[in-house]
């Protein structure tokens, strides 16, 4: 239900801003970005920064990488990395 679906965001936002916080701007400071959005079809998770591109994002092999992945499929959906972004950008859309 819906409270499961509140968990699986959680855990996937904890999940991501932890990686950009460790990796994306080493010795320096930079914005991690959190947006949740919704239209008429279905909620759009999107979390980014500007910083390094570790290019692997939620396409890497780590635990927090399965624990994103797991989480995503629970709310049937799945993490996808832009690859055009500079720094890191995974969105995940799910009907709410």
């Amino acid at each position: 239900g819906a409270t499961d679906k509140a968990v699986s965001l959680g855990v996937i936002v904890n999940e991501l801003v932890t990686n950009a916080a460790k990796y994306a701007y080493p010795g320096c400071r930079g914005e991690i970005r959190v947006r949740l959005a919704r239209d008429a079809d279905a909620a759009t998770l999107t979390v980014e920064d500007d910083g390094v591109d570790l290019s692997g994002g939620a396409q890497g092999t780590g635990l927090g990488t399965r624990v994103v992945k797991a989480m995503a499929a629970g709310l049937r959906s799945e993490p996808v990395t832009d690859a055009d972004h500079d720094g890191a950008r995974v969105t995940i859309r799910f009907q709410p």
